[in-house]
């Protein structure tokens, strides 16, 4: 589920489904949605600050769904949440611990402050589901960090460190686990106190080169993301990773 709390003029979005590493649902992803969609229209809402309840940010989309009901057409309720969250026109803070898998990181490159534990983990696991990358991370992360960084996360798609993710650019502040909440909690509460107008200015001037562009790009990633989950080698790297082996595309 998600749950939400407005203080102080910053909204709190949790992921809260922690005895399952938070994995999203669509239902959880048109949760979000809403809320950003409400937020967006409401003055008490100065601020949007992400985590994710117990010991993770996010493990990622909930595999059994995806398997059972992969997305299909060009607006399903991922994009859905993607999309609210590119076009959200006030800040966006993220806390992130524990693990922060798939759309887990790719939703990073939207936000606008990310501060993570140092113990945290981000993995992009897209190629090794038989699947392509999504949230706008094929346009993204080339522009943020350069070809050879973004083919080594989204292809060699190997487990990495906050250290990394900071050094790449999708993350702002490493501290200790203990200080991730409270460190966003102070980052949401400066920018609380700015003047709106101007802080929504400056965020739309600093996506304004690239935001149609990416949106075309999410939407070609996610038709394909459906289209290729339905394929032959994404039901045996699924299959695979359920009996915790490794996938055989020998024949492919």
């Amino acid at each position: 589920m998600i749950t939400t709390q407005l203080e102080d003029k910053i909204l709190s979005i949790c992921f809260d489904r922690s005895d399952k590493m938070n994995a999203i649902t669509d239902a959880m992803y048109l949760a979000a949605e809403k809320a950003l969609l409400d937020g967006s229209d409401n003055k008490e809402v100065r601020v949007v600050l992400f985590s994710g309840a117990g010991d993770h940010f996010t493990s990622g989309n909930d595999l059994a769904e995806f398997m059972s009901k992969p997305p299909s057409g060009n607006n399903p309720p991922v994009l859905k949440f993607l999309l609210a969250l590119l076009r959200f026109p006030k800040p966006v803070v993220v806390a992130i611990n524990g693990l922060a898998v798939g759309i887990g990181t790719t939703m990073l490159a939207h936000c606008d402050y990310v501060v993570a534990a140092q113990d945290a983990r981000f993995k992009l696991p897209f190629v090794d589901l038989g699947a392509c990358p999504e949230g706008g991370s094929s346009l993204l992360f080339p522009q943020l960090m350069g070809h050879s960084q973004a083919a080594e996360l989204l292809m060699v798609a190997d487990i990495f460190s906050s250290d990394k993710a900071a050094q790449v650019g999708l993350v702002n502040k490493v501290v200790a686990a203990d200080e991730v909440q409270a460190h966003a909690q102070k980052i949401a509460k400066k920018l609380s106190l700015k003047a709106p107008g101007a802080m929504i200015k400056a965020k739309a001037l600093l996506k304004q080169s690239y935001a149609a562009d990416l949106e075309v790009r999410m939407v070609e990633e996610i038709i394909s993301f459906g289209e290729m989950l339905k394929s032959a080698e994404a039901k045996e790297a699924l299959s695979a990773f359920m009996e915790k082996r490794a996938p055989d595309f020998s024949s492919f």
